[in-house]
């Protein structure tokens, strides 16, 4: 569940499989030429018994460590589609210290595909002393797409698939953060997690001036197969249309659609804080869910000693996502890491999201390099056999923010003691939203304050206009019995029985 940047996939027990005759005409990996055929394939893969990816490298590879691998750089002037004029590209990654699992690449063809072969020709080692012979990966870790020159005067990467199902993206503004994969399997449920690995990809030849550059990847794990579409575009904000069709060869206890995962360590709400010199330390700092007809809801990040579980039901999803929704340097204060310039992702559905819930893990952490949250939409029905598949179409873009339409958004949440009091105290800022225009200038919007799990009484609640941020602070104190440990919250501003914001939603845990 906890997975580090840019991270491998674990290996896995195989369990009990169902079994089913393979269909009678089976497909290629070389006939793979588009969407279609490519469903053929994971369709006929979900009825075979899973086979665990070789991961045996030459071992002077295999014993490469971080520093070592690192240095391994590959020729630009290599890269696929680089006789094609200005057009979209890709760089490969070399196997070895925790990427050890060789990944096939096809070019595909009106009738055919053609594979793209390991070439160790492709990469500078550097001052590695590679031995002169050695047995070559049967395939590359994974690879970068880089935009066309002319988009941004200069090579720019801007999407990398490395690891699994991972795939990160930056926008012409905001760097790497957020990490995205094909799907989640038994996150939660009480079965180890199963991590599935993207093992085939296939690159449609782009054409200059192409605006998407399109790829197909084939999903593989003990548990599932799947056929994916990635239609990626860079930009200010960078656009991923996706498009699944899973296949469940085992039944499992969850399965989690367009997962992405991200770092929070600690916040402005964060009690008590690391010994750190940074004020705040996170990757992303909120969760923001739209349900159709309201409400819009943020959910500010936080961890504590034990993991906290949030699941959100619902048949009229709109669309979610993690931001970082602070922007101010002065809060970070860290200028290698650059927090305040990681991207927010949204994720709207387009087919396939029916009754279901947004889940949000949020797992206790010691430090900055590992992802511990993970957001994702779980389908309340999953299918009973390989032969019924799932599908699913989405867009991920990764941008700046997602505004939530007119309604006040909420700017930051601080908490305390009440002074000289063991009660609990909330400050939550809002942006002033969009407003009739017949209010008084003194005019101040309702608070409506709920404690909807755990016994908890609000004693004092209450809302000023800020005058720094030109919006709203709402304050609300709350009493917490001491055999109370877990409490779930909410507040919302009205303008009579009109929200006027988002609602906030918030977890204490003792």
């Amino acid at each position: 569940m906890i997975s580090p940047r840019l991270s491998a996939s674990l290996a896995l027990c195989l369990s009990a499989l169902w079994q089913l005759p393979t269909t009678a005409q089976e497909i290629t990996h070389e006939q793979v030429t588009d969407f279609a055929s490519l469903e053929k394939l994971a369709a006929q893969l979900a009825l075979k018994p899973y086979e665990a990816p070789n991961q045996k490298l030459d071992p002077f590879f295999e014993g490469l460590k971080y520093d070592g691998h690192r240095k391994i750089r590959f020729l630009r002037e290599k890269a696929l589609f680089a006789d094609l004029g200005d057009v979209y590209r890709l760089e490969f990654f070399h196997p070895g210290w925790m990427f050890k699992k060789p990944v096939q690449f096809f070019s595909t063809g009106v009738d055919k595909s053609a594979g793209v072969p390991f070439d160790q020709k492709f990469f500078d080692y550097q001052d590695l002393p590679v031995p002169e012979k050695l047995t070559p990966p049967a395939g590359y870790a994974g690879f970068r797409v880089l935009a066309p020159d002319s988009m941004m005067k200069k090579p720019f990467e801007f999407m990398v698939f490395m690891g699994a199902s991972y795939f990160r993206a930056v926008t012409t503004e905001l760097g790497y953060g957020i990490s995205a994969r094909g799907v989640a399997v038994n996150t939660i449920g009480g079965k180890p997690e199963e991590f599935p690995d993207f093992t085939h990809f296939w690159f449609q030849p782009p054409k200059p001036g192409d605006k998407f550059f399109k790829i197909l990847a084939l999903l593989n794990g003990p548990s599932i197969t799947g056929a994916y579409q990635f239609d990626v575009m860079p930009g200010k904000t960078t656009e991923t249309l996706i498009k699944a069709t899973l296949h469940l060869r085992n039944k499992v206890e969850m399965l989690g659609i367009a997962p992405f995962s991200s770092m929070f360590w600690f916040g402005e709400n964060s009690h008590p804080k690391p010994y750190d010199f940074r004020p705040e330390v996170h990757d992303s700092d909120g969760l923001q869910i739209e349900i159709e007809g309201g409400p819009a809801i943020w959910r500010p990040l936080d961890v504590s000693r034990d993991l906290r579980l949030s699941i959100l039901e619902t048949d009229k999803l709109k669309g979610f996502g993690l931001a970082e929704r602070d922007r101010d340097f002065n809060n970070f204060q860290d200028l290698e890491a650059v927090y305040h310039r990681r991207p927010a992702v949204w994720v709207e559905p387009r087919t396939g999201f029916g009754k279901g819930s947004v889940v949000l893990v949020e797992l206790s952490t010691g430090e900055e390099t590992w992802d511990n949250i993970v957001a994702m939409w779980k389908p309340a029905e999953l299918p009973a056999t390989p032969q019924e598949p799932l599908k699913v179409e989405y867009r991920l873009a990764w941008l700046e923010e997602h505004l939530p339409g007119l309604l006040g958004k909420v700017i930051s949440t601080r908490r305390g003691f009440v002074m000289d009091s063991d009660d609990h105290l909330y400050v939550v800022d809002f942006s002033k939203g969009a407003l009739a225009p017949d209010k008084p200038a003194d005019w101040v919007p309702d608070i409506e304050v709920i404690i909807s799990n755990g016994d908890a009484k609000v004693l004092d609640k209450r809302v000023m206009y800020n005058h720094e941020t030109k919006g709203w602070r709402a304050f609300f104190k709350i009493d917490v019995p001491e055999k109370t440990n877990l409490i779930e919250m909410t507040c919302d501003l009205k303008d009579g029985d009109k929200a006027i914001s988002e609602r906030w939603m918030y977890q204490w845990r003792r």
